[in-house]
């Protein structure tokens, strides 16, 4: 449970209420903080609503009546949950109650875990690999809500990031990453203009925005879905499998575990150039590395135990390049 100010407890207090009084008859409902958004601390939380029969999520941005974000995400939600409704093994948080001042969202809440802690804690490698194959399974619905788009492949912005990140870290990293920077650099000149499918994606597909339910995956937080290349989805989820632990012998070019990969891609069926897939993956541990190296930034016990992962990664993609 995160702790919540004075004014922020009266406000919370304030939509539970209304929330109650629209939808529930004003009955009675605990709540708990269980986000905090690390950006915009002071605007974005969600709270956790405990009722006799159920529990609720009920989110909260104070500057969505500014930027609408709320209001784009409910909308979405409930399109969403009608193109998921003949779907058995997947579909969309379900949304229930939008405040008229804009300020917060309702939707139910379901107390099951992510795919992130999965990939994260399970001693299992067989069922995290089922968790990829759901995974794979979902995107490519999700993938499917509206026709692809032929794009020519761009990934100049990638190796310019990946350059620029190399100007603030040790001289120690510049050393031992400058090789890799270099090939995907090579690469990126390859690869560039080949055309790739644009979609309607997730926008920020994570193993904690996906719930493992009982023969379901289910979908959460739309607030960055728009249209891109369908490869970026794809490797916003297949990064943390970085967690996981293989020898080098089982991690591919990409820096993912073969096997992973694998079953991933055995559901996700739409056309994905697999070259183009490898260098993004590489490209994104590779940045995600970096950041984590930049002078003066001071990792959390986390941060490190993940620095130290993707290191351990990179070298093993690399010797595939």
């Amino acid at each position: 449970m995160l702790t919540l100010t004075d004014d922020e407890h009266n406000r919370a207090t304030e939509f539970v209420q209304e929330f109650s009084d629209h939808t529930l008859s004003g009955r009675s409902l605990g709540f708990t903080c269980i986000y905090r958004s690390h950006d915009f601390p002071d605007t974005r939380m969600v709270l956790k609503l405990t009722g006799a029969v159920q529990d609720y999520a009920l989110k909260i941005d104070t500057m969505s009546p500014t930027s609408g974000r709320l209001q784009k995400e409910f909308a979405l939600l409930t399109t969403l949950s009608r193109y998921f409704e003949q779907n058995e093994s997947g579909r969309v948080i379900q949304p229930i109650y939008l405040s008229p001042g804009h300020n917060f969202f309702v939707t139910e809440f379901i107390s099951r875990p992510t795919a992130a802690e999965f990939i994260h804690n399970s001693q299992d490698d067989d069922q995290v690999a089922q968790i990829y194959r759901r995974a794979g399974a979902w995107l490519h619905d999700l993938h499917g809500f509206q026709p692809a788009i032929e794009y020519a492949f761009r990934p100049r912005w990638m190796t310019l990031s990946i350059h620029e990140l190399l100007n603030a870290v040790p001289q120690e990293i510049v050393a031992q990453s400058q090789a890799m920077a270099d090939v995907l650099t090579e690469t990126a000149q390859h690869l560039k203009g080949i055309v790739e499918a644009r979609v309607f994606s997730h926008g920020d597909f994570h193993g904690q925005n996906l719930i493992v339910g009982q023969g379901e995956m289910i979908g959460l937080d739309f607030t960055e879905a728009s249209e891109k290349l369908a490869v970026y989805d794809i490797v916003d989820f297949l990064k943390s499998d970085v967690f996981r632990d293989a020898p080098a012998s089982e991690i591919d070019r990409s820096g993912i575990i073969k096997a992973n990969k694998a079953m991933f891609m055995r559901k996700y069926r739409h056309p994905i150039h697999l070259d183009i897939l490898d260098f993004c993956m590489c490209a994104r541990l590779l940045k995600d590395w970096l950041a984590l190296w930049q002078i003066g930034h001071i990792c959390s016990p986390y941060e490190e135990d993940r620095r130290h992962r993707l290191g351990i990664r990179l070298q093993a993609a690399f010797q595939h390049w």
